[in-house]
């Protein structure tokens, strides 16, 4: 973790630029230019889930062989990088997410899986499925080239609100700012 979160404070693009972004793009712009990271919390710390675990969830899920678990992806080339639960399958991929509870809102998990896809399919092999496990929850999606091109145009942006050198105008609803690690450093909200 400690090398991605290195590449992270680079130039290089994580699911979790991707899932802040969506969240509230300001925050994009906080961790590029002031350099400062959200701890981990006790929530966190709970979600995480073992090897042990990914591996009855594969066995629950059918995957196809051979099966690798935390697949640690890094693209020079597209300057991102991630850190895949579960990818199966040799000629054409299955790309797995994994959260220990459920949520009702999964959209920033959507985009996370979607992400991995996007690494897997310019880096390992074209990848034809993603699901995304929240829970008992299993969220199954056809990866498409419209969603191949959807994850790339989120990259780009976020990649411009992280150049920029000033913060990006943003809307956020107020609860949200108040649930914010970030707003300590928040420019729209001090």
């Amino acid at each position: 973790m400690y090398r991605l979160f290195n590449l992270m404070m680079t130039d290089y693009i994580t699911s979790w630029d991707l899932k802040q972004f969506i969240y509230c793009p300001m925050i994009t712009w906080i961790r590029s230019n002031y350099l400062v990271e959200e701890p981990s919390n006790p929530n966190m710390e709970l979600g995480k889930i073992s090897i042990d675990e990914k591996e009855l969830i594969a066995k629950e899920l059918n995957l196809p062989q051979p099966i690798r678990y935390e697949v640690h992806i890094v693209s020079k080339k597209l300057k991102a990088a991630g850190i895949v639960d579960i990818v199966a399958g040799s000629k054409r991929a299955t790309v797995v997410e994994v959260k220990k509870f459920y949520r009702h809102q999964v959209n920033h998990f959507e985009t996370q899986l979607k992400f991995y896809a996007y690494l897997v399919n310019a880096e390992l092999t074209p990848v034809h499925k993603a699901i995304l496990k929240v829970g008992n929850k299993v969220l199954n999606y056809l990866i498409s080239g419209e969603e191949l091109r959807r994850v790339e145009e989120l990259i780009r942006k976020v990649r411009e609100v992280r150049e920029k050198p000033n913060p990006p105008t943003v809307n956020t609803p107020p609860n949200k700012c108040i649930k914010c690690w970030y707003r300590r450093y928040c420019i729209s909200h001090n």
